[in-house]
């Protein structure tokens, strides 16, 4: 995928947008409430009816607060859907927590992979840098850039919070690209909605869950050991780098501590994400198989 060669073609939207000061913003605000505009680019004439200078927000599909909801952009509503606090991080990084949630934006699959889409999810284990974004503003201007953090390809090129060839279309989906400088499809504007007030620390203590072995050698088979606070059905999947469906089978969790068996083929070797939902509770957690 060359993203350089459609660079002409956004070029004057591109301009238009740099000119405006409303896409400026100073320093991030731990706790803040923030909208993130997709820089430089309107909706065009893309939706018949619609105004076609409409800025594109990130926003969560529908405002769900459900795990592996997906992330794309969509015009400028005011909606909560629209809405993230960045939380500091002690590397100096952040995380995006959609508002009125315990939902965090990161890759489906927690995938570092160049094309890898977003989604929102539950809180991951402290030190696991699958839902950090290291925000910088590299020309100073308010065009920032969000950078996955230990993502860096074979090459050592991080990837980027990115819109597919910046797109100017509502509901085009967020991935994750090689940094290429490609601002308008790279680089988003921040308008802070309210200041902090407390940093909230979601944790998910309904429902915990531990893979072991981690990693697990050659032949070798996971269990899970889950922590849940109430008796019930769990339905349990495990998903490749992808975010592909690899493997799913219900159980039934008590209140207190399960282990539970990962029934089905074996893995090949890789890196996979498994997650337990149990009625309106998921959590997630990597599995290594050598």
């Amino acid at each position: 995928m060359t993203k350089f060669l459609l660079f002409g073609s956004v070029l004057t939207v591109f301009l238009a947008g740099a000119t405006t000061s409303a896409w400026a913003q100073g320093a991030i605000v731990n706790g803040g409430t923030y909208k993130m505009t997709h820089y430089g680019v309107l909706s065009g004439n893309t939706t018949p009816g619609a105004d076609p200078n409409l800025p594109l927000c990130l926003d969560v599909d529908a405002n769900l607060a459900t795990a592996g909801t997906s992330i794309g952009q969509w015009v400028d509503n005011g909606n909560d859907a629209q809405r993230f606090i960045f939380e500091l991080q002690t590397d100096g990084s952040y995380k995006l927590r959609h508002k009125g949630t315990e939902m965090y934006v990161q890759s489906v699959a927690l995938s570092k992979t160049a094309g890898a889409q977003i989604e929102q999810n539950v809180l991951l284990p402290t030190g696991d840098d699958s839902q950090r974004w290291l925000i910088t503003d590299p020309n100073g201007n308010g065009r920032y850039k969000f950078t996955l953090k230990n993502s860096a390809n074979a090459a050592g090129v991080p990837q980027v919070l990115e819109i597919g060839f910046a797109s100017n279309s509502p509901g085009a989906r967020v991935n994750l690209w090689d940094d290429n400088g490609f601002e308008t499809a790279q680089r988003w504007g921040l308008t802070l909605i309210t200041t902090a007030t407390a940093t909230k620390a979601a944790s998910n203590a309904a429902l915990k869950t531990q893979a072991y072995p981690n990693p697990a050698g050659p032949g070798q088979r996971f269990a899970l050991r889950v922590e849940a606070t109430k008796t019930g059905t769990a339905e349990i999947e495990v998903l490749d780098v992808l975010g592909k469906k690899i493997h799913r089978q219900s159980e039934i969790l008590k209140a207190g501590s399960s282990v539970v068996s990962l029934r089905g083929p074996q893995l090949a070797a890789g890196l996979y994400v498994v997650r337990v939902h149990q009625g309106e509770f998921t959590q997630q957690t990597r599995l290594v198989q050598q």
